[in-house]
């Protein structure tokens, strides 16, 4: 079986590994293009399946008419430098690998395992395997120095999130005190638990952290979100859903309007659904079947109309990772109605996509 060891990289030089850009020293991340967290690489088939730890790139994708451009690909570090960790993914772990945007736009955030390529990572304890959280910037510097050594131990790491690069959050699975959320800041070694046991993944929007276990959504204040439990308040009711994955908060209003919220929630076999807030209380829009095995998801508001950009990863890991895009073509608390969706850009062979986030600001 092969083992997940990186090609050695020239100082400032580019290579190509299979057809991704893999740049040593990266380029600027262009405001307006997606980035996607891939999982792999030409050497890392044998693993891609497997409980071992395999590497981490976010690749760049310029979007053009009907197709996404591979602008360039970001590699994490496997090796530890400095202050720095390195950072690997599961390869087999489909809920897991949620990056995303800091609520100030300024970085990347991304999960990982601070383990060696290769190594079996699942059922080892957090203080043995630290849990790390990386923050990628515009001019595509990573940080990868915040870690913690007591959350999701001998369980799954799913998803990091941040206010503004200094506070950071985890979530995973694991027991009452191990798993769900935790907070820590930047450059740590130990997160506070906050609350739950399961919390898939995590993001902010407009200020409060929003959060799915599978089966809801929920939000937390800011202002809570640091404070040993705290309640998360159920946004979309009994559940509807049954194996959610990604999600996105997306406002369909134009500009100094009134907020019009809409969410859209990914799932692996159901499809996608649809919920407005209207009020105090979010509405059930009804859900799409058309696409299956969806992980991650990205929108921007458009006409008051929200165009989705969504990730499907299978569990072959075979290069089944899809960029699509698709239009719902009704607005704010109106029942879904997906346009046809389009394949913008695959992983290759042996190689996976995850999750997706905008690039970020200065």
């Amino acid at each position: 079986m092969k083992k997940c060891f990186l090609t050695t990289l020239g100082i400032a030089s580019a290579i190509l590994v299979s057809t991704n850009i893999v740049l040593a020293q990266a380029k600027k991340i262009t405001q307006g293009n997606l980035v996607i967290y891939r999982i792999g690489d030409a050497n890392s088939s044998g693993d891609i399946n497997s409980d071992k730890a395999c590497p981490i790139y976010l690749d760049e994708y310029k979007l053009s008419v009907d197709k996404a451009d591979l602008v360039q690909s970001i590699a994490l570090p496997s090796d530890k430098s400095g202050a720095n960790r390195r950072i690997t993914a599961i390869g087999r772990d489909i809920l897991s690998g949620w990056i995303s945007l800091s609520d100030n736009g300024k970085y990347i955030v991304v999960p990982g395992y601070d383990a060696p390529l290769g190594e079996t990572v699942v059922n080892k304890s957090s203080a043995v395997v630290n849990r790390v959280v990386a923050l990628v910037d515009i001019d595509g510097k990573v940080n990868s120095e915040t870690t913690a050594n007591n959350p999701f131990s001998e369980n799954a790491y799913r998803s990091a999130a941040s206010i503004d690069g200094t506070d950071v959050w985890m979530s995973g699975g694991g027991v009452a005190g191990n798993g769900g959320l935790f907070h820590l800041t930047k450059g740590t070694n130990q997160g506070t638990h906050i609350g739950g046991m399961s919390i898939r993944q995590i993001r902010f929007y407009a200020g409060d952290l929003f959060m799915g276990d599978g089966a809801r959504l929920y939000r937390v204040s800011a202002k809570n979100s640091t404070t040993p439990g705290t309640k998360f308040a159920n946004i979309t009711g009994d559940p509807r859903f049954k194996n959610g994955t990604g999600f996105i908060i997306v406002n369909l209003a134009g500009k100094d309007q009134p907020a019009k919220n809409v969410a859209y929630v990914m799932t692996f076999q159901e499809g996608i659904f649809k919920y407005s807030q209207v009020g105090n209380k979010w509405v059930f829009n009804g859900e799409y079947t058309d696409l299956k095995n969806l992980t991650g998801v990205e929108a921007k508001e458009e006409n008051g109309k929200a165009k989705l950009f969504i990730i499907s990863s299978a569990n072959t890991r075979g290069g089944d990772g899809v960029l699509y895009e698709i239009a719902d073509m009704s607005g704010h608390n109106e029942d879904i109605n997906m346009g046809a969706s389009k394949v913008l850009a695959k992983s290759n062979t042996g190689q996976t996509f995850r999750s997706l986030v905008w690039a970020p600001s200065n």
